[in-house]
């Protein structure tokens, strides 16, 4: 359950000093397991020092320093980690293109089935900060997925997969919007992608598993991806997550194998995109959403997908 919070300044001195404690973890390289270690970009978060340790090894540095101090008044009342469920989930580029009886661009469709899971509760996207405090300069950030109870006004939220964990450190922006697109893979016919105003955070450039957005698609695995947000509203900054974005890259070879069905329609990644094999709604003015690898070494294309969301608060129950 999620314990009780001590005076805000107490409570601000105590998490603070929690995620001062993470970031250390990080800054020593550690990579066990719980994210994905990929080799296909020399930034992938094993190579960059951007997984942290394992949530069991987390919690269990925790334990043993609340356990040595256990006659302190105030161990029992840091407060809990600040966790958010996203409540939204928008592919705005690429868009996706279908031929239903003619070829037509889909994309309002697939956002529609991703909708629906969401609010239905069979994806339960989580972003855990420790804490949500905009007045540091970096806070430890996890994204996995859980298992939810959507019952109440607040959602309350248990871990489910700790193969989709993904551990980092998010940086803070007080002054400067958080922009972590790539202008050249943005398609300007498109609703943008978000740039989060500030205050807002960051995530270094590493590789980000989401779980699966519908039950016949697998976990999506994206490459030099990022996650940034604005921190709710000024006047309530860590009650939810706005203007996010989620963006990372997908070469061909594994935009191919994301096939399924959605909506009982067969769907292949690849196969919706223009410039991929998708339909072109117009052959002589073809389309090609494409995008060069942002790796320099390697000359495999791909989709750089862009992902806007928000987050409301949840009840984190470890």
């Amino acid at each position: 359950m999620r314990r009780a919070r001590q005076s805000r300044s107490g409570a601000r001195w105590s998490a603070s000093a929690r995620a001062w404690g993470l970031l250390s973890a990080l800054a020593s390289g550690v990579a066990l397991g719980g994210c994905y270690h990929g080799d296909f970009l020399d930034n992938a978060c094993d190579k960059v020092g951007t997984c942290l340790v394992t949530d069991s090894a987390t919690t269990g540095g925790t334990t043993s320093e609340s356990s040595s101090s256990s006659s302190s008044s105030t161990t029992a009342d840091v407060p809990a980690v600040d966790a958010y469920r996203v409540q939204t989930l928008t592919l705005v580029d690429p868009h996706v293109y279908y031929d239903l009886g003619g070829c037509g661009d889909r994309t309002d469709l697939l956002n529609f089935a991703f909708d629906d899971e969401i609010k239905m509760g069979g994806v339960n996207m989580m972003l855990v900060l420790d804490p949500a405090d905009p007045s540091l300069t970096k806070t430890p950030l996890t994204l996995t997925e859980g298992t939810c109870d959507l019952s109440g006004s607040v959602p309350v939220c248990t871990p489910k997969d700790s193969t989709l964990l993904v551990m980092t450190a998010a940086e803070n922006s007080a002054d400067a919007p958080c922009d972590v697109t790539r202008p050249e893979t943005v398609n300007p016919n498109y609703s943008g992608p978000n740039i989060p105003a500030p205050i807002c955070f960051t995530s270094p450039r590493g590789t980000v598993i989401l779980p699966a957005l519908t039950p016949e698609l697998s976990p999506l695995v994206l490459y030099d991806a990022q996650i940034t947000a604005k921190y709710g509203t000024d006047a309530a900054p860590v009650d939810g997550l706005v203007s996010g974005l989620i963006t990372g890259f997908i070469p061909e070879s594994a935009a191919r194998e994301i096939d399924g069905t959605i909506s009982g329609l067969p769907f292949n990644l690849w196969g919706t995109i223009a410039g991929g094999e998708g339909c072109q709604q117009d052959i002589n003015n073809p389309l090609d959403d494409t995008d060069a690898n942002p790796s320099p070494e390697n000359p495999e294309r791909g989709i750089q997908m862009h992902m806007n969301f928000t987050a409301v608060r949840a009840e984190w129950n470890e």
